[in-house]
């Protein structure tokens, strides 16, 4: 019975009502992704510092040891 093709289209405050709850509901599923994604980059940004980091002390310990 809540098939979207049967009911009628809505009209005046509840169209408009609506239509900002879908807005509203995207916005939030973009700002999800958003926060994932950059919570990804993140990740592997400190991923990729870590790494860098642990090659530097290796190649200080590298140079410390030679006469």
């Amino acid at each position: 019975m809540s098939d979207p093709q049967n009911e009628p289209a809505k009209r005046g405050e509840a169209a408009w009502l609506a239509a900002r709850d879908q807005v509203a509901k995207r916005n939030a599923e973009a700002r999800k992704a958003g926060k994932q994604r950059r919570e990804a980059y993140e990740r592997d940004r400190e991923g990729l510092r870590q790494d860098a980091e642990r090659r530097r002390a290796v190649e200080l310990a590298r140079k410390r040891r030679r006469p």
